[in-house]
């Protein structure tokens, strides 16, 4: 009985390998060159009745090899190398790229890669891909016998898709940066209309639907879910303040807007907490606050506008962002109205913008821009102001 030892790299089709060899086994090339004697023609047995042509199915390829792989010990496994996605008019369309690892008894085996592409309605566009790739991985593989010109057909079991002009509207809408950005909605109804393009029919989460209804409607829900937020920080609000006034004995706030006069300090670390990016950075304010004994002190809570106690907003601003409650673009927009009448701020957030790539269009001066733009805009409009005399230091609460 021979002995079973390492394999040499030309056993191979992958080159060196870890595992030991059965030498007494064939390698997988002559085992697949004795698959392709035996592996019966393919003919285009499938039908397609609606519209009128005749295809070769996987099953046809994979009934032709399965007996022949068997008789001889060969087995096949697949993996995907990557894939892509897009709509065509109604379709959802499929593209990858897939291995199939060809294995003998030997523990040798042999790669093919071939692509795979199909579209489908609903949710098979990947399956019916991954069927296309292995039917001519098998086909060039083992060279099946076919008959003539039909591998130059369009071997499909369903219709080629087509996009439209309003299907490329829905795949930016499909993007996280719109999708989740109101301004991006409405900037891109604006743009939509332009283009005659609202009473399109497309087909959304829901089915097929009109354009508009489809942005319209991820407006509104966007809408509804932030004033959802903003309802439930302000129905929070007043029971916190009033725990953290039970706790550190601080006394209420409730004053009169017009007449309160919040504590220059306390209001600084107010302001520098509502453009903190992070949990950590507003316990490090608050730290610092208690360090200074204002962690008490009254300001107007950048949130709401309103008097509060620097500790009771610094827990909600703390909380709001342990939560992820907002999205990266709400939390920016927000931090660059609060340091709408700061240059420094406004500076910050311009290369913040950069930094991350924040570019969406949003209203801007009763037209619309993208966002650097406005803040290129604003900070040269701060800096005349600056040069004129007036107070650019001082973020809008």
């Amino acid at each position: 009985m021979a002995q079973a030892i390492e394999a040499p790299a030309g056993m191979t089709a992958e080159g060196q390998t870890s595992h030991t060899q059965n030498q007494a086994a064939p390698s997988v090339y002559e085992l697949m060159a004795r698959v392709m004697r035996d592996v019966r023609n393919v003919g285009k047995n499938g039908e397609n009745k609606s519209q009128n042509y005749n295809f070769r199915g996987v099953d046809d390829a994979i009934g032709a090899l399965a007996q022949p792989l068997r008789d001889h010990g060969v087995f096949m496994t697949p993996e995907v190398l990557d894939f892509k996605t897009e709509l065509r008019g109604r379709m959802n369309a499929v593209m990858m790229r897939v291995a199939f690892h060809f294995y003998g008894p030997a523990g040798d085996h042999v790669t093919a890669v071939t692509m795979g592409e199909a579209s489908d309605v609903a949710d098979k566009a990947s399956n019916k891909a991954m069927s296309a790739a292995l039917k001519y991985a098998l086909i060039h593989t083992f060279m099946i016998p076919v008959d003539e010109k039909s591998l130059d057909d369009g071997d499909r079991d369903h219709p080629e898709g087509h996009r439209s002009a309003a299907d490329v509207y829905v795949e930016r809408l499909r993007k996280p940066a719109v999708w989740n950005n109101v301004n991006a909605l409405t900037a891109m109804h604006t743009e939509a209309k332009a283009d005659g393009l609202l009473g399109e029919t497309v087909y959304g989460p829901d089915g097929a639907t009109t354009l508009e209804t489809l942005i319209v409607g991820r407006g509104k829900q966007l809408r509804a879910e932030a004033e959802e937020r903003e309802a439930r920080k302000s129905a929070e609000a007043p029971a916190v303040a009033a725990q953290v006034a039970a706790e550190t004995g601080a006394g209420s706030a409730v004053v009169d807007p017009a007449s309160f006069v919040p504590h220059p300090d306390g209001q600084d670390f107010a302001n520098q907490a509502a453009l903190a990016a992070s949990r950590e950075a507003v316990d490090s304010l608050r730290s610092t606050a208690e360090q200074q004994g204002i962690v008490n002190a009254g300001v107007l809570a950048p949130d709401s506008g309103r008097p509060d106690v620097l500790s009771a907003y610094l827990e909600r601003r703390g909380a709001e962002l342990a939560s992820g409650s907002e999205s990266e673009f709400e939390a920016f927009m927000r931090r660059v109205k609060n340091g709408w009448s700061s240059l420094a701020a406004t500076r910050m957030a311009l290369e913040e913008a950069r930094q991350k790539g924040i570019n969406d269009v949003v209203p801007f001066d009763g037209g619309h821009l993208q966002i650097q733009d406005v803040l290129e805009i604003r900070i040269k409009a701060l800096k005349e102001k600056a040069a004129q005399g007036g107070d650019t230091d001082r973020s809008a609460a």
